[in-house]
C-alpha cells in the first residue's frame, strides 16, 4: 500500500484547520448557490444566490463524503473500494443515474470495480468528481494518495469511464492546494493524475488554449460544449471544464463561482467543487462574508443519506477529517506532518505514492489479496475476469470465467482451484497447481446453468492450499452472477431471433440478420462516441422486442422504456405508452421521459411484455427496460430497481 517516503512536509494544526474548515465552507457555498439551477443548460445570469436561504441547501456533493468519513472511522486508513460499497448499501439511498445503477449492482452481491461498470450507461457523469475533497483534505500534500483514494471510491459507481479520472483530476488538485497556491502549478498537478488522452484532460487542455489565445469566457464556455460537450447536462468533461473555466477567468472568489455556475448543466456541482478549491487555497479567511453568512457553519443532510453520526456542523466535520488524516497520513508513511502552531505549509508535496498505474487495471474483473483481508501483496492474488459480458448468465446458458492466479510470496504454492456452483449447475472439477515464486495461473473454467431462473446467482471459488498431498487450509472467495435477460427479437421484416442481454440494454445488434448484412451498433461505446465515430445503424423501420416479465409479488411498478427513438409499449395486450417523438435517450430510474415510461399496480406472476421502436436514420438505436419502484415509496426511498424481477 505504501511507498518509503523520501520528502518531508510539515503543516501547521491551525493553518490546516482553517484550510480544511474553507473547503467544507467552499463547498456548501458554491452548492447552495448552483443547486437551484441544476440541469439548465443555457447560458445563466445569477449575480448572487438566487434566493437567500437560511443555511445550506442539502446536497448530495457534500453528503456522500460525510459518508466515506464515516468509512474511514469505521474501516480505517487502509478502505478499499469493497468497504466503500459496504458502506453505500448501508447509508446511500439515491436513486440517481450511476448511483441507482451502482446501488442495483452491489444490492446484487457485484463488488467494484465490476459493480461500478457492469450495465451502467453513466460512468462518464459527474456523480464522483464532485466527492473528492474528502480525500484530499485526509492526505494533504500527498496528491498521490489522494487520487489513489478517488479511484477507489469512484470505481463503485463510475469504473471504466471519465468520472474515475475526473474525481483523481480534482483529488490531486485539492491535496496540493494544501502546499500550492499557484493555479497552473495545481491544474498541472491535476492533469499529471490522469491519462493525457482522456476526455477530461482533453477538455481543460482545450480550454487552458483557449484562455491563452485570449478566448472571454463566454466564448470559452461555447468551445467547451462545441468540441466537448453532450446532451447529459451530468457528463464529467464538460463540467469539469466549466469548472476550471470558472478558476480561469473569475477575479475573485464570488466572480469565479459564478462563472463557473452561468456555465449552466451541473452547476451545484461546477460551484461546489470551485467553491471548495478556492477554500483550501486561502482558508476560511478568503471567502467574502456576504458569500458566508447565507450558509453559515451548518449542516443540511439529505433524507436518503441515514444511519450514521453525520457532522452538526462544519467545525464538526473539520475536526473529524483531521483526526482521520492523521491515521492517513501516518499509515501511508506520506512524510507528512502536522505540527502544533500556525504558518504556511513548509516543504512541498509528497511524492511517496504514484497511483497512476490504477489506469491499466481492468474494469470487467475482480482482484482479492490471500489470504482474505490482507493489505499487501505477500501472498496470493486472485483475479476473476468477466470479460465484456460482465457477471450475467443466461438460462440453460454457457459461459467461460477468467481466473488468474499470481504467487506473490517467497515459496512455492502447491494446491488446487475448485468452483462452488448452484444447485443444477455444471462446470469442471478442478484444477491442481505448482506456482513457483512470481508465476502466474491461468484457468478458464465453463461453467452451464439449468432450466431454473434467478436474478443473482451465488457461487464461490476455492483455493486449496496441499501439504504432503493433503488440505492444509482453504481460502473460499464469494461472488455473484446475475441472470441475463431473455429477448424475442426482431428487425424490420425479419424473423424473430430469440436474444439473451447481459443487462438491461436491449442487444438488436445480436440478431442474425443485422450480424449477416454487417450492420452493427457499437454496443460498447456510449451514444455520444458512436455518434462521433459515425457507426449508427442506417437501417430504418420497427423493431420488436418481446419478453415475460416476471413479477413475484404484487407490487407498484414505473416501468421505463429508455430511448430517444419513437416507441410503443405493450403489456398484456394493453398499451402502457405510446410516444412517436424523438426524445432525449435518458435511461435513468427517476428522470425519463414521462412519455416513455408508465406507472401501474401490476400483480405477481407472468406479463408479456412487447416493445416496438422506430428506428430512424442518423439516431442511434438505444433501448434500456428498467422495473423500478415509483416515486412515492418512503422506505428506503424513491425509484429504487426491482432487482426481484426479470425478463425471461
Amino acid at each position: 500500500m505504501q511507498n518509503k517516503s523520501e520528502n518531508q512536509l510539515t503543516l501547521y494544526e491551525q493553518e490546516y484547520y482553517t484550510k480544511v474548515y474553507g473547503g467544507w465552507l467552499g463547498k456548501n457555498i458554491g452548492g447552495t448557490l448552483g443547486a437551484p439551477l441544476e440541469g439548465q443548460m443555457s447560458l445563466l445570469d445569477l449575480t448572487f444566490y438566487s434566493s437567500l436561504p437560511d443555511g445550506p441547501l442539502e446536497n448530495d456533493d457534500l453528503d456522500l463524503q460525510l459518508v466515506w468519513l464515516h468509512a474511514l472511522e469505521q474501516y480505517g486508513a487502509r478502505l478499499t473500494a469493497k468497504e466503500l460499497g459496504q458502506e453505500w448499501m448501508e447509508h446511500i439511498f439515491f436513486p440517481f443515474d450511476e448511483y441507482g445503477y451502482a446501488l442495483t449492482n452491489l444490492r446484487r452481491g457485484l463488488v467494484a470495480p465490476v459493480a461500478g461498470w457492469f450495465n451502467n450507461p453513466f460512468t462518464n457523469c459527474m456523480g464522483s468528481p464532485i466527492r473528492s475533497e474528502i480525500w484530499a483534505m485526509v492526505a494533504p500534500g500527498a496528491p498521490g494518495v489522494a487520487a489513489y483514494y478517488a479511484y477507489q471510491d469512484a470505481i463503485v459507481d463510475h469504473a471504466g469511464g471519465e468520472g474515475v479520472y475526473g474525481e483523481m483530476f480534482f483529488a490531486a488538485i485539492q491535496s496540493a492546494a494544501f502546499v500550492e497556491s499557484d493555479r497552473g502549478r495545481l491544474i498541472d498537478i491535476g492533469l499529471s493524475y490522469i491519462p493525457e488522452q482522456c476526455r477530461t484532460a482533453q477538455a481543460v487542455k482545450d480550454l487552458l488554449r483557449w484562455h491563452e489565445e485570449g478566448k472571454d469566457w463566454i466564448e470559452a464556455r461555447e468551445l467547451i460544449l462545441k468540441h466537448h460537450g453532450h446532451d447529459n447536462f451530468t457528463d464529467a468533461p464538460q463540467n469539469i471544464a466549466f469548472t476550471i473555466l470558472g478558476w480561469l477567468y473569475g477575479e475573485d472568489f464570488g466572480d469565479a463561482i459564478l462563472k463557473a455556475v452561468n456555465c449552466g448543466y451541473d452547476t451545484d456541482c461546477t460551484g461546489a467543487t470551485l467553491g471548495a478549491i478556492l477554500g483550501i487555497i486561502g482558508g476560511a479567511a478568503c471567502l467574502p462574508g456576504k458569500w458566508v453568512e447565507p450558509v453559515g457553519d451548518r449542516i443540511v443532510v439529505s433524507p436518503p443519506i441515514k444511519g450514521f453520526p453525520a457532522p452538526a456542523n462544519l467545525d464538526e466535520l473539520t475536526l473529524r477529517t483531521m483526526k482521520a488524516a492523521r491515521e492517513v497520513l501516518a499509515v501511508w508513511d506520506t512524510g507528512v506532518a502536522i505540527e502544533p502552531g500556525n504558518g504556511a505549509a513548509v516543504g512541498s508535496c509528497s511524492q511517496s505514492y504514484d497511483p497512476r498505474y490504477l489506469w491499466r487495471l481492468s474494469v470487467t474483473e475482480n482482484r482479492y489479496l490471500l489470504p482474505q483481508g490482507s493489505i499487501s501483496k505477500d501472498g496470493l492474488e486472485l483475479a476473476i475476469d468477466y470479460g465484456q459480458e460482465g457477471p450475467s448468465i443466461g438460462k440453460q446458458a454457457s459461459r467461460t470465467l477468467g481466473i488468474q492466479l499470481t504467487n506473490h510470496s517467497q515459496e512455492k504454492w502447491t494446491g488446487r482451484l475448485s468452483l462452488t456452483l448452484p444447485a443444477g449447475w455444471s462446470g469442471p472439477e478442478g484444477q491442481l497447481f505448482e506456482l513457483l515464486p512470481g508465476a502466474v495461473l491461468g484457468w478458464s473454467p465453463e461453467i452451464s446453468s439449468d432450466n431454473r431462473v434467478q436474478p443473482a446467482y451465488k457461487l464461490s471459488l476455492s483455493v486449496e492450499r496441499l501439504h504432503n498431498g493433503f488440505i492444509w487450509n482453504r481460502e473460499e472467495v464469494s461472488f455473484s452472477l446475475v441472470a441475463s435477460t431473455h429477448w424475442t427479437l426482431a428487425g424490420p421484416g425479419g424473423e424473430e431471433e430469440p436474444v439473451i442481454c447481459p443487462g438491461n440494454r436491449i442487444a438488436f445488434e445480436r440478431l442474425t440478420s443485422l450480424e449477416e448484412s454487417g450492420e452493427r451498433l457499437a454496443a460498447s461505446m456510449d451514444r455520444g462516441d458512436r455518434a462521433d465515430r459515425g457507426e449508427q445503424h442506417e437501417n430504418g423501420g420497427v423493431y420488436r422486442a418481446s419478453a415475460r416479465l416476471v413479477v413475484p409479488t404484487e407490487r407498484d411498478l414505473r416501468l421505463i422504456v429508455a430511448t430517444a427513438s419513437p416507441v410503443k409499449v405493450s403489456l398484456n395486450g394493453t398499451v402502457l405508452c405510446d410516444d412517436p417523438n424523438v426524445t432525449q435517450f435518458m435511461p435513468a430510474y427517476h428522470r425519463a421521459p414521462a412519455s416513455k415510461a408508465a406507472e401501474l399496480r401490476i400483480p405477481a406472476g407472468e406479463h408479456q411484455l412487447v416493445i416496438e421502436v422506430t428506428k430512424l436514420k442518423d439516431l442511434p438505436l438505444e433501448v434500456y427496460v428498467l422495473p423500478v419502484a415509483n416515486g412515492t415509496q418512503i422506505v428506503p426511498g424513491s425509484f429504487y430497481y426491482y432487482t426481484d424481477v426479470w425478463f425471461a
